[in-house]
């Protein structure tokens, strides 16, 4: 079918585009047999080759390539244009680190000790972390905090193979008691890490099953971990923490998100913590976008944006070995007469192990002047307007799944319904290769609907429901998983 003869492409390409300018960007599979996914564990999908669009540009460099893509190819001359930029960042897949060159790695594990932590979850905590005590290196480095009404630095970062032998017997007698301050265990664990020697990869790794009422200051701190250069992944263990809360936390700290039932699952999700530090190999990851007068930023989703005068630049972070990062940037554009415009691109990152700072630029992107709109029309790309569309509608997604927690059934199935519509207008302008990811995400919204009307969001399957929608949704911001 042809993109630019087809009146029903054309028509679902501008609905789409009217859509995306009126939704704005801020900022895994579910059992046939049941009406909410559960808690499945979701990855990122393995990334292919990627595709040029209508107007691509492609840059590439030791380590890494990727591509910058905009969602049109011409601009309606006077009158204000709603631009997407799709920006796709790949560690590639052959500079996985191996046994030989593999950079060692500093973890501060922040464990919740709160009394809700007690009995099985408390059990497991333990034998998990013994376990990946065991996995690691003797060169690898390890801090162990445990947090409840306060926080106690049970180990200072160390060497593993220093403390072996010692260790264990003192995270066998960790005991679960008082409350819940999960800013004080994130603040031993960003001041552990400070001790890290350079040219470590870095990580927190933060464990709660509960909540408290300083989420603005984890999040802060979070941030703050992101910008020293250390990754900060959240793990929520059984029904009763807040999904929303420790998700921001790992959003904001650029790791993973997970929700888990029980604490035997969290096994599974450290040592998955351990293989991607273990595996990165490229570190603060930036793009920057230099904008012509006339166009103006937004907002943007899997980065943290900041304008500099006419730039634009995006702090991703780190990718480890076949890692595939998405970033969708919302910019404005208005021009005058005639003249078009163009758009520079800059990638930037640090191998692992390295000292020095690789820099390419992107072949220049131009956005031509047109009086048409037909022609603004012809000239949008489908691909670029779905990856925005199946954003946009992951972060409503999270407010609906969020709704739903706090009672308000009719405002979740309300945005979902809201959310279909807009994917399935995406779907009708996508390209083939695009369109199986608006149908998974459009058939998981459905089931998440159906589960809405049939679930009670106080019940334990809702409550799980509400948890790992939200993972998926999260991850779907800086990753494509569906």
């Amino acid at each position: 079918m042809s993109l630019t003869m087809s009146p029903r492409v054309r028509r679902g390409i501008a609905l789409c585009a009217v859509v995306l300018a009126t939704g704005g960007l801020v900022l895994y599979r579910a059992p046939a047999s049941s009406a909410f996914p559960g808690d499945a564990s979701f990855t990122s999908k393995t990334p292919g080759v990627l595709t040029a669009g209508k107007n691509s540009a492609a840059f590439s460099g030791p380590g890494v390539h990727g591509m910058v893509s905009l969602s049109h190819s011409r601009v309606l001359s006077g009158s204000e244009t709603p631009i997407f930029a799709d920006i796709r960042v790949v560690a590639d897949a052959d500079a996985r680190a191996s046994d030989h060159k593999r950079a060692p790695i500093s973890l501060a594990v922040v464990l919740d000790t709160s009394g809700s932590m007690s009995g099985e979850k408390i059990e497991e905590a333990r034998r998990s972390v013994l376990r990946l005590l065991a996995d690691m290196r003797d060169d690898d480095e390890i801090a162990v905090i445990r947090y409840s009404s306060d926080s106690e630095v049970l180990q200072p970062l160390v060497r593993v193979g220093a403390v072996r032998e010692s260790l264990p017997a003192r995270i066998r007698q960790l005991e679960a008691s008082g409350g819940t301050n999960i800013p004080s265990g994130m603040s031993a664990g960003l001041h552990a890490l400070d001790e890290s020697a350079r040219g470590r990869v870095r990580r927190i790794i933060l464990v709660s099953d509960g909540l408290d009422s300083t989420r603005a200051q984890a999040e802060t701190l979070a941030r703050n971990s992101f910008a020293s250069g250390i990754t900060v992944s959240s793990l929520g263990i059984g029904l009763d923490f807040d999904e929303s809360y420790m998700g921001s936390l790992a959003q904001n700290g650029h790791g993973n998100f997970a929700f888990v039932k029980d604490g035997a699952s969290l096994a599974r999700f450290l040592h998955r913590e351990l293989e991607e530090t273990a595996g990165t190999t490229v570190e603060n990851a930036r793009v920057r976008l230099e904008l012509p007068d006339g166009m103006r930023f937004v907002s943007a989703s899997g980065a943290d944006a900041v304008v500099r005068g006419n730039a634009v630049e995006l702090a991703i972070g780190s990718l480890f070995g076949g890692d595939e990062r998405r970033v969708i940037v919302e910019l404005a554009a208005v021009t005058r007469g005639a003249e078009g415009m163009t758009v520079d691109t800059q990638a930037s990152w640090n191998l692992v192990g390295s000292t020095s700072v690789t820099a390419v630029r992107a072949p220049q992107l131009t956005l031509l002047a047109t009086n048409s709109a037909s022609d603004v029309e012809s000239g949008q790309d489908g691909a670029v307007l779905a990856s925005a569309t199946s954003v946009i509608a992951s972060r409503k997604q999270v407010e609906a799944s969020s709704a739903y927690a706090q009672g308000n059934v009719a405002l979740a199935a309300q945005i979902t319904e809201e959310n279909e519509k807009n994917l399935a207008r995406a779907r009708i302008a996508a390209p083939p290769a695009a369109a199986p990811a608006l149908d998974s995400q459009m058939k998981a919204y459905g089931a998440m609907k159906q589960g809405f009307k049939t679930v009670a969001p106080t019940s334990a399957a809702g409550k799980s429901a509400a948890k790992s929608n939200t993972e998926r949704d999260m991850a779907n911001s800086a990753r494509s998983v569906f």
